[in-house]
């Protein structure tokens, strides 16, 4: 009989003092752990000790700026608030992941937080010991079983903003290559192959400088362009090269399902949406109504010659 143990994690919480979180993905973090043994599983939940959480339940008011919703900040907060790491919320409410030995839990911000896979006591930030930059990441990486390294990327803002790729090697990150972008996209998550890594840029994206002197919550900076359609950037994992950069018509989507390599093709399989609008349907205010529904979804299949 199958014994082990599977640890998860999601939003929980939507409330700061009398305030109410405006999103989905806002939510305060909670682990969630099951276990099962001798045909009986059992359960234990614990709120993500993150320092955003911690601010919001000991003083009753949001210090960091979540996915859609901020707190009131002067022009000069904002600003260091993008960009300065600590400076962001750790709230990591999305994904789990091994770093080396360590469990952490993950977000967008490149700030994931260790815990405990027995207790689920936080345990802080996990502190990269490498001075890889940037604001932005994606809290799916992959795991690549037979080179023993985990791939992920991450999004700098900046004039010439650009995506690095890297690899997580006994738990730090190595550049793996990079790609220079005038208006970065929002990407949730993306592809990998045994040579390459793939991403989906959407045309769902932002100006740094209205992240940087804007006042709105982070995801709503950012604007569809349908007019750019879909591009896919593919960095060669052991050159770094961009050895693609092809578009297509404009979608957008969360998450990859594969991508593999087949002859001279990269083939990505991705659960596509017409447009960016998913997002705005998981605005509370739109989703706990009892009609609540989600737009439709389509399996695409997109193939690039290498």
């Amino acid at each position: 009989m199958a014994e082990g143990t599977l640890l998860r994690n999601g939003p929980a919480k939507f409330e700061v003092g009398e305030r109410r979180l405006q999103h989905w993905f806002d939510g305060f973090a909670m682990l969630h752990r099951f276990s099962f043994q001798d045909g009986r599983v059992g359960y234990t939940n614990k709120f993500l000790e993150s320092r955003a959480y911690e601010h919001a339940r000991d003083e009753g008011e949001l210090r960091f700026g979540e996915f859609a919703t901020d707190p009131c900040r002067d022009i000069f907060e904002r600003v260091f608030t993008l960009f300065s790491s600590r400076a962001q919320t750790d709230n990591a409410n999305v994904n789990i992941a091994r770093h080396a030995d360590r469990f952490v839990a993950m977000t967008e911000t490149p700030l994931p937080v260790e815990f405990d896979p027995e207790t689920l006591e936080s345990l802080g930030v996990y502190d990269y010991p490498d001075d890889l930059d940037g604001q932005l990441t994606t809290a799916h990486p992959h795991h690549d079983f037979e080179r023993g390294e985990t791939v992920n990327y991450v999004t700098q803002f900046d004039r010439q903003s650009r995506y690095t790729a890297y690899r997580l090697v006994d738990g730090a990150r190595e550049a793996i290559g990079s790609a220079t972008v005038d208006e970065p996209a929002y990407m949730h998550s993306f592809g990998l192959t045994d040579q390459y890594v793939i991403l989906a840029e959407f045309p769902f994206v932002v100006n740094p400088l209205r992240l940087r002197f804007g006042n709105r919550p982070f995801v709503e900076n950012y604007q569809w362009k349908p007019e750019r359609g879909t591009r896919f950037t593919v960095l060669d994992r052991e050159t770094g090269d961009v050895v693609a950069r092809p578009r297509t018509d404009a979608f957008f989507a969360f998450h990859h399902v594969n991508a593999y390599e087949q002859d001279n093709t990269v083939v990505i399989d991705i659960v596509t949406y017409p447009d960016a609008s998913i997002i705005d349907d998981f605005y509370l205010d739109n989703f706990a109504t009892p009609d609540a529904a989600l737009p439709g979804r389509t399996l695409s299949i997109s193939a690039i010659n290498r």
